[in-house]
Parts: C-alpha cells; structure tokens; sequence
C-alpha cells in the first residue's frame, strides 16, 4: 500500500506543477495565486502548500525537471574516452535545449530580474546547487582520469560554468528570436578558455611577437 500511496503522491504532485505551468504560461507568474493554482489543480490551497509549500518552490521544481532530464542524459554519454570542453558543451546545450522547451520566453522576460537577486533568487538556489554539484562530479571525473590537472579547484569551477551558463541562458531565452546557434558558438569559446586557460604552461616558452 505505501508503494501506492507514493504514486498517488507524486501524480497529485504532477498535476499541481502542471496547473501552475499553465497558469504561469498564461497570466505570468507575478499574476497567478495559489488559490487560481489550486483550481487549476482540483484540489484545494492547502494542499498546494502541502505539497510543495509555495508558488516559488513549484517555480523551483518545474526549472529542476528540465536540468535533471539533461543531466542525466548528459551522465550516460560520459566515458573514459570523453572530452573534457565536450562534455561541458554536451551538458550546457542539454540544459539550455530542455530549458527552452519548459518556458516560454515571456515568463523567462518576467522572472529574469529576479532570478540572481532577491527572494526568488534564495528560492532558487537549490535548484542551482544541484547544477553545481552535477558539474563537480563531471570535473572530478576527468580529474581521476588525468585529463584535468590536480591543482584546478573544481568547486570554483562548477560554480564558474553554473553562474555564466545563467547569464548567458536568459539572455538568450529572453532574445525576441533566440540564436542557438550563436548560443552554442559562444558557450564553446566561453568553455573553450575555461579548460584551457589563458596563461602558459611551465616550460612552454611563449611565440615571440612579430
């Protein structure tokens, strides 16, 4: 029975974060309440609180859901014979791909000014840190492999590609037409000089200028 009553829950679960998706969609999420969410839903306020205990923790979760779906797919393509700037790439183009796909870009114009600063932005953090940590074991696994050096604090790294991949995402999902391709141009050099580095390795002497 409990396993049951555990389906049950998280279909309950879908169907709220499926009501306010289209609330959010259709009214914005400043202008949806939790009681037009509960509507939406057929079920009652408090149990929208319940479940997920406010409208920015169902934000958080309809924004893990689409990251989650790309970090796992990115996970299953990694092997000992991936590059390190690929996977980054592979992974950032996953998110901003589902991303793109779970919101339209006028809700993104909305919470955009309050995604890094604010209430929102605390809200959010989880949803930032599990970024964050995915990045950190992608890292650590090229590091195991030799193929990242032993010195690069891979802390400040993930934290590096999470926070960039933001801004550089909501400038584009807020775009009128958005180029993904640009997008991806962009990310890969961005990328590009965050595995690579910019100062010379020991030894390598420097070309001299013409």
């Amino acid at each position: 029975m409990s396993g049951l009553r555990e389906r049950q829950k998280e279909q309950r679960r879908q169907v709220i974060a499926e009501a306010a998706l289209a609330l959010f969609k259709a009214n914005g999420f400043a202008a949806t309440s939790l009681e037009q969410i509960a509507n939406q839903a057929g079920v009652s306020a408090p149990t929208v609180v319940n479940y997920f205990g406010g409208k920015q923790e169902i934000l958080v979760a309809l924004l893990k859901a689409p990251d989650e779906q790309a970090m796992r797919e990115a996970r299953a393509h990694l092997d000992d014979n991936s590059d390190p700037l690929e996977a980054l790439c592979e992974l950032e183009g996953l998110m901003t791909h589902y991303q793109l796909q779970a919101m339209p870009a006028s809700l993104w114009r909305e919470l955009a000014p309050s995604l890094f600063t604010g209430e929102l932005s605390q809200a959010l953090q989880p949803w930032n840190s599990a970024v964050i940590e995915e990045t950190k074991a992608l890292l650590l696994h090229f590091q195991r492999l030799g193929k990242v050096r032993p010195s690069v604090d891979i802390e400040v790294a993930a934290t590096l590609f999470n926070q960039y991949a933001n801004v550089a995402f909501i400038r584009l999902a807020t775009e009128p037409s958005p180029d993904r391709d640009a997008h991806a141009r962009h990310m890969r050099s961005v990328l590009g000089l965050l595995c690579h580095g910019m100062l010379v390795e020991q030894g390598i002497a420097a070309p001299a200028s013409a």
